[in-house]
C-alpha cells in the first residue's frame, strides 16, 4: 500500500495543517516503518520521501494579482494539476489531504482522466458536510461534535473515521520548562514575570488575538504576552494595539514548528481566543507542555479539553477571559494535561488508528 501525504502550505505556511501533516510523516516513519508514505508539499526543502510540487503560490504573482481567496484556489488547483501524474505513475493507493479544493480538483481529474488512487479528506478547517460529501471518499472527522454533524447530514458511517490529530508528546513535553529561562532571556521577558501565550494566525476575525490583548491588559497587575504564529495583514494593527495596551510587555514571533515548544515552556498560561475551530492543534501541544489551558466555551473545545483541568469558558463575552486568568495566574495550579493528552492525542496512541484506518480504504 502506497500513501501520499499532500500539504500545499508545507514549507511556506505556519499553520495547524502543515503542522499535522508533518508531524504525521514523522510519526508513521517512526513508529509504522514499514509503510511506504510520501509527502508531499508546496514549499520548502526536498528530502527523503519528501516532494516538493511546483504551483503557483497564494503569495506569489500571478495569483496574488487576483486577491488572496482567488489565489488560494489557484495555488490549490495547480498544485492537484502537477500532483496527479505523480499519482498515477508512483501507484498511490491513498491520498490524504487537508485542503478541500486541492481535493476537488484531484477527484475532477481522477473522474476525466482516470486513476486508482481514494481520496481521504481531513476535515482540519472545518467545512460543513454539503462541501465533502461527494468530492472524496472518505473523509476523517477530528472530534466527535464534527463527526455527529456529517451523520446527521446523512453521510455513512462506512465513509467516515473519527480520529484526531496527534502530536508528538515527547517534543512537547514539561521538559521545555527547564529552558524557561533561557527563552525568556532570548526573548527579553523578565524571568518573574508572568507570560500569557496563544499559538495562532495573528489576526482578529477568527483567532480573535485582539481581545486577548484587551483581556490580558485588565489584569490587576502587569502581565507580559506572546503571541505565536503566521503574521496576518491584521498583525501590524495588533503590534500597535499591543503597544498601546501592553506597553514593552508583548512579543509576537513567527517561530518554525520545532521551535515553538519552548514558548509553550515559558509561559504561565495558554489561550485559544476563537469561537470555532476545525480541532486547534494548539491545544493539545500546550496541554502535553503542561501548561494551564483556557478556550472557549464550545462543543469541540469541550470533546478536546475532556478529562482535563482546562477552563473552557465564553470568550465571546468582554471580562470572562480577564476574570479566569486572575485566578489560573495566582493560584500556581499544577496542570493534569499532559497526562490526558498522552493518552488521547499522542502518536505513540493514535499511529495503530491510522494504521487501521489506512488499512481499511486501502483493502476494502
Amino acid at each position: 500500500m502506497r500513501i501520499a501525504l499532500v500539504s500545499t502550505g508545507l514549507g511556506r505556511v505556519l499553520r495547524g495543517f502543515e503542522s499535522f501533516t508533518e508531524s504525521l510523516f514523522h510519526a508513521l516513519r517512526l513508529y509504522a516503518p514499514h509503510i511506504d508514505v510520501t509527502l508531499f508539499q508546496g514549499g520548502g526543502q526536498r528530502g527523503e520521501r519528501r516532494i516538493v510540487i511546483p504551483n503557483l503560490h497564494r503569495f506569489d504573482a500571478p495569483a496574488r494579482w487576483f486577491g488572496y481567496e482567488k489565489g488560494n484556489q489557484l495555488e490549490k488547483r495547480s498544485f492537484a494539476l502537477a500532483l496527479y501524474p505523480l499519482l498515477r505513475s508512483g501507484g498511490y493507493d491513498i491520498v490524504h489531504y487537508n485542503e478541500l479544493v486541492m481535493g476537488s480538483a484531484l477527484f475532477h481529474l481522477r473522474r476525466w482522466l482516470g486513476g486508482k488512487f481514494k481520496l481521504l479528506y481531513c476535515n482540519g478547517a472545518p467545512s460543513p458536510p454539503v462541501h465533502y460529501h461527494h468530492r472524496c471518499d472518505f473523509a476523517q472527522m477530528l472530534h466527535g461534535p464534527m463527526y455527529d454533524e456529517a451523520i446527521a447530514y446523512g453521510l455513512p458511517e462506512s465513509r467516515l473515521f473519527l480520529l484526531s490529530y496527534g502530536v508528538d508528546t515527547e517534543h512537547f513535553s514539561t521538559n521545555t520548562h527547564s529552558f524557561r529561562l533561557a527563552t525568556r532571556r532570548e526573548l527579553g521577558i523578565p524571568a518573574d514575570a508572568l507570560v500569557v501565550m496563544t499559538a495562532a494566525a495573528l489576526n482578529c476575525w477568527h483567532k480573535r488575538v485582539d481581545y486577548i490583548i484587551r483581556e490580558v491588559a485588565a489584569l490587576d497587575v502587569p502581565v507580559w504576552f506572546i503571541g505565536a504564529g503566521e503574521r496576518t495583514d491584521e498583525t501590524p494593527h495588533l503590534e500597535k494595539k499591543a503597544e498601546r495596551l501592553l506597553p514593552n510587555r508583548y512579543r509576537f514571533l513567527s517561530w518554525p514548528h520545532n521551535k515553538v515548544n519552548l514558548l509553550y515552556g515559558a509561559a504561565d498560561a495558554f489561550v485559544l481566543a476563537s469561537l470555532s475551530e476545525g480541532f486547534g492543534m494548539v491545544i493539545i501541544e500546550a496541554l502535553a507542555s503542561g501548561v494551564p489551558v483556557i478556550v472557549h466555551n464550545g462543543p469541540q473545545f469541550r470533546w478536546i479539553t475532556d478529562q482535563t483541568d482546562s477552563k473552557c469558558i465564553d470568550m465571546a463575552q468582554p471580562g470572562t477571559l480577564t476574570a479566569t486568568l486572575n485566578q489560573i495566574l495566582f493560584s500556581n495550579p499544577v496542570s493534569n494535561g499532559r497526562a490526558v493528552a498522552v493518552e488521547r492525542f499522542s502518536w505513540d496512541s493514535l499511529i495503530p488508528e491510522y494504521l487501521r484506518m489506512y488499512e481499511i480504504i486501502g483493502n476494502p
